[in-house]
């Protein structure tokens, strides 16, 4: 199975009144090189998410004045923290705890004392989940952008094909040598290129993004229609 972690890159908030808790949890997950912060209690995590953006959070469920499934109500309620995972470490496992938990938005649960073997594969399995939804996400938006792009080409080239056909009688009628002449060739040559890039949009069943200013991508037009 191919790893998507980039565990360097990944920042996970870990939620616990207990600050043994917090130590132990920091220590085996900076063992794998994942980047960590803490948060004692429940509005601490809640101030953190919204600030930090982690890619997951840890959060013990029994905390003193909001618990951990309250806190996780108020994040899933926030569109700037809705979307991240959240794992809860909690010592209680019977039926009605995990419901709740699961009910309040969360995405898994890890049994204290906590095992760092169990905690490890939780974690990698949430945000592999995170990343392949993101990319389902982001080929969807991409398929909706093209679906549009063959709508306006569809609806282009009749225009395209007026100005083809209007330049290519200006040329007939004119004599090479005309000052005029340069100028309605060229507009024919643009018109044609205009016509093959529409063409190959339409034609476009795969794509391939290529880096274009900055850190901006763009799909590769020859590429995405089948020219190599």
């Amino acid at each position: 199975m191919i790893n998507l972690i980039d565990s360097s890159q990944t920042l996970i908030l870990i939620v616990d009144d207990n600050p043994v808790n917090l130590r132990m949890e920091q220590m085996m997950l900076s063992k794998k090189g994942y980047r960590t912060a803490v948060a004692t209690n429940a509005a601490g995590c809640i101030e953190a998410a919204r600030k930090l953006k982690p890619d997951l959070i840890l959060l013990d469920i029994v905390m003193p004045e909001m618990n951990g499934l309250d806190a996780c109500k108020v994040l899933r309620r926030d569109e700037r923290t809705k979307d991240i995972p959240v794992i809860f470490v909690t010592g209680r496992t019977d039926d009605e705890v995990l419901q709740e938990a699961f009910e309040s938005g969360g995405t898994d649960y890890v049994r204290k004392p906590v095992s760092a073997i169990e905690l490890l594969t939780r974690i990698s399995s949430a945000l592999s989940q995170k990343i392949l939804i993101q990319k389902l996400l982001e080929e969807e938006k991409l398929d909706g952008m093209l679906e549009m792009a063959g709508a306006v080409c569809h609806e282009l080239n009749q225009p395209l094909q007026v100005i083809s056909g209007y330049s290519t009688l200006l040329m007939m009628d004119m004599a090479e040598n005309h000052e005029l002449y340069g100028y309605v060739t060229e507009i024919r040559k643009q018109v044609e290129r205009m016509a093959t890039i529409t063409k190959k949009l339409m034609g476009i069943t795969r794509y391939e993004a290529c880096h274009y200013v900055g850190k901006t991508r763009i799909v590769d037009i020859d590429r995405a229609s089948g020219r190599l």
